[in-house]
C-alpha cells in the first residue's frame, strides 16, 4: 500500500475513533440517567476503540499487526455488550435506576419470579388440579 494512502486511512480512522470517544465521554457527563449513560459508554466507546484499533492495524500493516487488531475488535464487540448488560442489571437491582420510569419492565417480572422460587432457584411444585 502506498505510504501516503496508508497515512490518510490511519488519520481518518484515528479522527473518527477520537470523535466517537469524545461523544461517549460527553454522553456519560450529560445524559440524565444511568441507563442512558451506559448506552453512551457502550455503543460510542465500542465504535471509537474499534476505529482506533483498525487505524493502528493499518499503521503497522508491514509488521502484520492487523490480524491482532481485528482479533481485539472482535473480542471487544463480544465482551462489551455482556459488560454493559451486567452493569445495567446491577444498577437496576441496587436501586440506582429508581428515578427512571420504564414503560415495560421485563426484569421486574423475572425478579418477582426468582423471589417466589426461593434462594435455590427451583421451580415450585405445581398443584394437582382436581
Amino acid at each position: 500500500m502506498d505510504p501516503m494512502t496508508a497515512n490518510l486511512i490511519v488519520f481518518v480512522l484515528a479522527a473518527v475513533g477520537t470523535l466517537f470517544l469524545l461523544v461517549s465521554a460527553l454522553g456519560i457527563l450529560r445524559l440524565p440517567d444511568v441507563f442512558s449513560r451506559m448506552h453512551a459508554a457502550g455503543v460510542a466507546a465500542t465504535l471509537g476503540i474499534s476505529c482506533l484499533l483498525l487505524g493502528t492495524g493499518v499503521h503497522f500493516l508491514e509488521d502484520s499487526q492487523m490480524f491482532r487488531m481485528i482479533a481485539l475488535v472482535i473480542l471487544f464487540f463480544v465482551t462489551q455488550p455482556i459488560a454493559t448488560t451486567t452493569m445495567a442489571r446491577a444498577a437496576y437491582r441496587t436501586g440506582a435506576a429508581d428515578q427512571f420510569v420504564l414503560e415495560h419492565d421485563d426484569l421486574a417480572a423475572l425478579s418477582a419470579a426468582a423471589k417466589r422460587n426461593g434462594p435455590t432457584g427451583e421451580e415450585p411444585a405445581l398443584e394437582a388440579e382436581a
